[in-house]
C-alpha cells in the first residue's frame, strides 16, 4: 500500500482526516511429543483499520488485502458509514505528540533460526525431564513458539509511527506417577539472544514442580498467614487488572471509584505499567491511537496515583491520556489495558519469607479465576495448591483447598514482599507476597 497516496487522496475526497492503522502478525509453533514432531503450525493475520472523519462524523474500514486498486471504494465506503452515523458525539483521530521514545527491546531473533536447531532443543528439554527422575511416567507436549507482530499508524496529520515486536518461548508439561498418584505440572520460559538457554535447568524445574504435587493433602479450615509465590500472585493481579480502567472509573463500576490519592493498598505495594520495558512483550512506543506511551506509577506505596486512560474515558475524566489505548486487533474497537504492569519487587528471598513463618500456607498455583472472583467487589474464592508450612519449613504439599478473600483488604495485609517478581506470558507481574492472614477453606 502507497500511503502517501492514500492520505492525498482521502483530502481530494473531501475526507477532513484519514488514519491508516495496519496489524501483520506471524506465528510459529513446533509441537514434540515422544521424540517426534506431532505438530507444526504457522498463521499469519494482516490487516488495515481505515478510518477517517467526513462532516464531523467517523467512518471505519477494515482491509485484509495490501492493494491500492481498492483506494477508491474504501474512501466511499468511509464516508457513506460517516454520513449513516445519527450520534452527535465528537470524534477524534490524534494529531501525534512532539516526540516518542525509543524501545530498547532484549534481542530476540530465533524466528532466523533453522527448524532443525528448535527441534533438537525441544527434545534435549524432553529427555532431560525424562531421565531426571523415575516417577516421571510422561512428558507431555513439549512445544517452541514465536510471535511476530509489527504496528503501523499514518495519518493526514503527519503521524507515521512503526513498532514491532519479536519473542520466542518454549513450554512444556509432564506427568508423574508414584503408586496411585498421579499429578501433571509445566512451565514456560522466554528465549533471548543475550541469554543462554539452560535446557537441563529448565527441565529440573519442571520436574521439581511436577514431582512436589505428589501425595498432596488437605489442611484443617482456619485463617492462616498465606505466601502466595510469584506466578500465582501474577495470574491474581491479572483478573483483577481491570480495577485500573479509567473508563470503569468513569462509569462507577470499578473496585477503585473515588479512591484517587487515597491509600488502597500497603505501603509497601507500588504498582507500574511500563510500556518501555526491556523484556515485556507488550512493550509499545506508541499505543493503537498514536499516543506517545510512557512509565507510569499507578500505586505508589499504597496510594492510587492515576488510572489508566484512552482518548475517550481521558476526554471523560477531564485529565490527560495515559496512552494505553489498545486493541486485541486490528479489526477490534479501542479499550483500555495496561502493557507491561507490575508490582515493584521488595527484599526478601522467598527463602526468608517462608522461614518467618511459624505455620501458613504456600499458594504455587490458582486455579479458576474466572469463575471465582468478582472484578467489582473484590471478593475471590479460589481453588489452589501448594504447601503446608510448619516452624519455617515446607512441612507437606498441599491441594484440595480453596484460598478466600477481599483483593483490597489482603493488599492492605501484607507482612513481606518477596524480590523474586517477573511477568507472566500476559506481561503481567508480581513478586511472591506473604500476607498476614487469609481464610483457607480444606478438610
Amino acid at each position: 500500500m502507497h500511503k502517501q497516496q492514500w492520505l492525498d487522496a482521502a483530502k481530494a475526497a473531501g475526507i477532513e482526516q484519514l488514519e491508516i492503522y495496519e496489524q501483520k502478525s506471524r506465528s510459529t509453533s513446533i509441537r514434540l511429543y515422544e521424540g517426534s514432531v506431532d505438530g507444526y503450525t504457522i498463521s499469519e493475520c494482516n490487516g488495515f483499520a481505515i478510518r477517517g472523519i467526513y462532516k464531523g462524523s467517523m467512518g471505519i474500514c477494515f482491509l485484509e488485502q495490501d492493494d491500492d486498486a481498492l483506494l477508491e471504494d474504501t474512501l466511499r465506503q468511509i464516508k457513506e458509514n460517516a454520513a449513516a452515523i445519527t450520534s452527535r458525539d465528537e470524534v477524534e483521530i490524534y494529531a501525534g505528540d512532539t516526540a516518542y521514545p525509543q524501545l530498547q527491546l532484549r534481542s530476540c531473533t530465533w524466528n532466523a533460526h533453522p527448524d532443525a536447531e528448535k527441534i533438537e532443543l525441544l527434545k534435549t528439554v524432553e529427555q532431560y525431564i525424562k531421565e531426571s527422575d523415575s516417577r516421571i511416567a510422561q512428558v507431555m507436549n513439549t512445544s517452541y513458539g514465536e510471535v511476530d507482530v509489527e504496528i503501523a499508524i499514518d495519518n493526514t496529520m503527519g503521524v507515521h509511527l512503526h513498532d514491532e515486536q519479536h519473542a520466542a518461548y518454549i513450554s512444556t508439561a509432564a506427568m508423574a506417577k508414584d503408586q496411585e498418584d498421579t499429578k501433571i505440572a509445566g512451565d514456560w520460559q522466554y528465549l533471548y539472544d543475550d541469554a543462554h538457554f539452560d535446557a537441563k535447568k529448565f527441565a529440573e524445574g519442571v520436574s521439581r514442580k511436577v514431582l512436589d504435587k505428589l501425595y498432596a493433602e488437605s489442611v484443617q479450615s482456619a485463617p492462616y498467614p498465606v505466601l502466595i509465590e510469584a506466578e500465582a500472585m501474577a495470574d491474581l493481579l491479572a483478573a483483577f487488572s481491570g480495577m485500573f480502567d479509567g473508563e470503569n472509573a468513569y462509569k462507577g463500576i470499578s473496585l477503585l471509584n473515588d479512591s484517587m490519592d487515597k491509600q488502597i493498598f500497603s505501603e509497601k505495594i507500588t504498582i507500574v505499567d511500563d510500556p518501555l520495558r526491556k523484556d515485556g512483550y507488550n512493550s509499545r512506543s506508541f499505543d493503537d491511537e498514536g499516543v506517545a506511551c510512557k512509565k507510569k506509577t499507578l500505586v505508589e506505596q499504597g496510594v492510587l496515583k492515576t488510572y489508566l486512560h484512552n482518548l475517550k474515558s481521558a476526554k471523560l475524566m477531564k485529565c490527560e491520556t495515559t496512552g494505553n489505548g489498545f486493541k486485541a486487533g486490528y479489526a477490534s474497537n479501542v479499550g483500555i489495558a495496561p502493557s507491561n504492569l507490575f508490582i515493584e519487587n521488595g527484599s526478601e528471598s522467598i527463602d526468608e519469607m517462608i522461614s518467618s513463618m511459624k505455620e501458613g500456607i504456600i499458594v504455587t498455583e490458582i486455579t479458576g479465576l474466572h469463575a471465582g472472583l468478582n472484578a467489582m467487589t473484590g471478593e475471590f474464592s479460589l481453588q489452589s495448591q501448594g504447601w503446608y508450612v510448619k516452624e519455617g519449613k515446607k512441612i507437606k504439599p498441599v491441594n484440595l483447598i480453596t484460598i478466600a478473600g477481599n483483593f483490597l483488604d489482603a493488599m492492605k495485609q501484607v507482612k513481606m514482599l518477596g524480590n523474586d517478581g517477573k511477568l507472566n506470558a500476559g506481561s503481567i507481574g508480581s513478586p511472591s507476597i506473604l500476607f498476614t492472614s487469609l481464610s483457607i477453606s480444606g478438610l
